[in-house]
């Protein structure tokens, strides 16, 4: 006998509502809770506005474990891996593990840093901003202005960037946009369905909103791996390459070297 749940496909009404519901705290502590604590609050304000960024982070873990209980029942560990794709690639063809999908990785993080980290699209966000001057983000939201001698020996501070870096990169922002979301959005969005979990997860960066066009080319192919391999590790990779250049900062911080 078969016991294994079948989860029925989200409909578009409940993908954007579940968008919704992690969009929306981040969207209100940019720009709703942070104007009023600044003022009155003695902790940095950049230390302040990392730290509810990750408690924002956190809360989409929670939904996620919320959610997940809720289709699942009983969370053993078949069940979580057939919902969230928790193996390694599958070759569409032949069905067995295809591990070489790794490696496509890399094309796609080239791709994501040529956009996003190069520096030659800044004029898109400048352009925003310019237009839309709400939108620029507050220094306390720029993370490049932690670099300072005021954090020099501050080891507290690696602290928060690898809690940052887990809820970032595995337990908050890709368990939500592809472990939850990717696997039950092609009944509503075809074979476009990675394509769609790109436009979200880009759009779900109200918090930066001057960032969203830049983000949006350079996460369009997130889910790409996930969805064709049936494999939640592709964009864990994918995303999670930037912890490195974080860390290394941090550290670099911490210890005076900038």
């Amino acid at each position: 006998m078969n016991n294994e749940i079948e989860i029925k496909q989200y409909s578009v009404g409940k993908i954007l509502g579940l968008w919704a519901l992690v969009t929306l705290p981040m969207f209100l502590i940019r720009f709703g809770l942070m104007p009023v604590l600044v003022p009155i609050v003695s902790i940095h304000p950049g230390i302040l506005y990392w730290m509810l960024m990750i408690v924002g982070m956190i809360w989409q873990f929670v939904l996620s474990v919320i959610l997940l209980k809720k289709e699942l029942g009983h969370l053993s560990w078949a069940k979580l891996k057939k919902r969230l794709w928790l193996n390694h690639p599958v070759h569409p063809k032949t069905f067995k593990v295809y591990k070489l999908a790794y490696s496509f990785t890399i094309p796609i993080i080239l791709y994501a840093f040529f956009f996003e980290s190069s520096g030659l699209f800044a004029f898109m966000g400048e352009t925003m901003n310019r237009l839309f001057p709400f939108m620029a983000p507050a220094d306390y939201a720029k993370i490049q202005n932690l670099v300072s001698p005021e954090f020099v020996g501050d080891w507290y501070l690696l602290g928060i960037a690898l809690v940052s870096c887990l809820f970032n990169y595995l337990l908050g922002e890709e368990l939500f946009f592809r472990g939850i979301l990717l696997p039950q959005m092609k009944g509503a969005f075809g074979k476009g369905d990675w394509a769609m979990n790109g436009v979200l997860f880009a759009a779900y960066h109200l918090h930066k909103m001057s960032d969203i066009p830049l983000l949006l080319v350079g996460s369009i192919f997130y889910g790409f791996l996930n969805a064709k391999y049936r494999s939640f590790w592709p964009s864990v990779i994918i995303h999670g390459v930037e912890a490195i250049p974080l860390l290394i900062a941090v550290t670099a911080v911490i210890l005076g070297f900038v």
